[in-house]
């Protein structure tokens, strides 16, 4: 009988045959792309496809219930996105996609629960303050209406420093409240505004679960046009503004870390200063802490900012590949393989709660490693890593070497590498 178990046990995980996987990522990718272009009924038949052939994979479901959302299908999509919250409860995405849906089914009592659990996790969610502001707006609660619309930037003026459309939605509504109308809205004219959207899949974790989906897959870079700048992703997260150029606007109120070497201007009177001189292998020499009323303008030449949010796990960093990070990270150095360089700083563990700004020439792909699927990749492509996997150097004799790809590091466990080619 225990042979029996284990044979059942070896079978369940048995990864999918090559040219199944392969097909997989064919629907998947394309279902991106054409949800990216807005043709959502085409998405939604690709996704389909995908979950076909894995019907428990989170990202398919994911991306499936967001197409099933801008279709209008709003019972299917929160019915997907409570089955995902069922093993991923701590997702801010998926708690604020699920305010979103019972909002915009105008079930605004449910919708709160899980938009005050978003800020909960991330206080300064803007799109999540202002969906509560618009719930807060119909029932005539003005002043809980402004104070949320406050926070989503109602207050910054138009072409500002960190002006978007969530803020100049924000302000509108606003403007409707500072009116004092003696009647409540009409229910019809406060649903989603079109710039209130479900979240992608970048903070998709749950406490103590690092991986969330099976083999590994590498998350294809967006295209960039040839002999054209990749974009800084638009959306700004927590403290960090991307800007045109490969900037990033770091407000410094809530207490942030940066690396040292990539401040290129400051607006207001941040306060700088050393960090802890006292922090094992050379930290200071690495970083250096942001506070006060001010903004710090950050660069790496030839890379972009991207931007990611920490609900819980912990991600380690290679130095170099780090911008900045909120001070409510906690920091550690980390014991890595050693690459050749002994001056090489270690890569930096940050755990808890709070956003981190990388330094990449495009989007990361994101490679999901399984134990007995290592995944061996040359040092220098490697931007960060997750979950339960171990780094080792590999010897120089690897075949990775002698192709070129100089040294390389082996990942094994389960959990994730993000990597940039550049």
């Amino acid at each position: 009988m225990a042979a029996t178990r284990e044979s059942k046990t070896t079978r369940a995980f048995r990864p999918a045959p090559f040219f199944d996987h392969g097909l997989f990522l064919l629907h998947l990718n394309r279902g991106k792309e054409e949800m990216g272009s807005g043709h959502y009924e085409t998405a939604r038949r690709e996704f389909e496809e995908a979950r076909r052939l894995r019907p428990r994979d989170p990202e398919v479901l994911l991306d499936l219930s967001i197409t099933l959302f801008h279709l209008g299908q709003l019972a299917d999509a929160e019915a997907m996105t409570r089955d995902l919250l069922a093993e991923h409860a701590e997702s801010v995405p998926l708690l604020f996609n699920l305010g979103l849906i019972l909002f915009k089914s105008g079930r605004d009592v449910d919708a709160q629960e899980p938009l005050e659990k978003v800020l909960g996790f991330a206080p300064a969610h803007r799109k999540a303050h202002l969906t509560l502001g618009l719930v807060a707006q119909k029932r005539g609660a003005w002043d809980e209406a402004q104070r949320h619309f406050k926070m989503a930037g109602a207050e910054l003026n138009d072409g500002a420093e960190g002006d978007d459309s969530v803020a100049r939605t924000a302000r509108v509504a606003a403007a409707e409240v500072r009116k004092a109308t003696a009647s409540r809205p009409s229910p019809n004219d406060t649903r989603a505004s079109p710039v209130v959207k479900p979240e992608p899949l970048d903070a998709l974790t749950a406490s103590g679960k690092h991986r969330l989906s099976s083999g590994i897959r590498p998350r294809p870079p967006t295209p960039v046009p040839a002999g054209a700048e990749p974009a800084a992703p638009a959306r700004p997260l927590g403290p960090f503004s991307p800007k045109p150029g490969g900037f990033l606007s770091v407000s410094c109120g809530s207490g942030v870390r940066v690396r040292r070497g990539i401040v290129v201007g400051r607006s207001g009177a941040p306060v700088l200063e050393a960090f802890p001189a006292a922090m094992p292998d050379g930290l200071d020499q690495i970083l250096v802490g942001a506070s006060g009323d001010g903004i710090l303008l950050v660069a790496d030449p030839g890379r972009v900012p991207w931007l990611k949010a920490l609900a819980g796990e912990a991600l380690s960093v290679y130095p170099a590949r780090l911008l900045a990070f909120e001070s409510a990270l906690a920091c550690r150095a980390e014991v890595t393989p050693d690459t050749g360089d002994r001056t090489a700083p270690p890569f930096l563990k940050l755990s808890g709660r709070g956003a981190v700004a990388l330094a990449v020439s495009s989007e990361p792909a994101r490679f999901d490693v399984e134990p007995g699927q290592p995944l061996a990749i040359a040092a220098r492509a490697v931007v960060a890593y997750g979950g339960e996997v171990v780094p080792e150097l590999l010897e120089e004799g690897d075949p990775l070497s002698g192709l070129g790809a100089g040294p390389s590091i082996r990942f094994t466990g389960a959990g994730f590498v993000l990597a940039d080619a550049r």
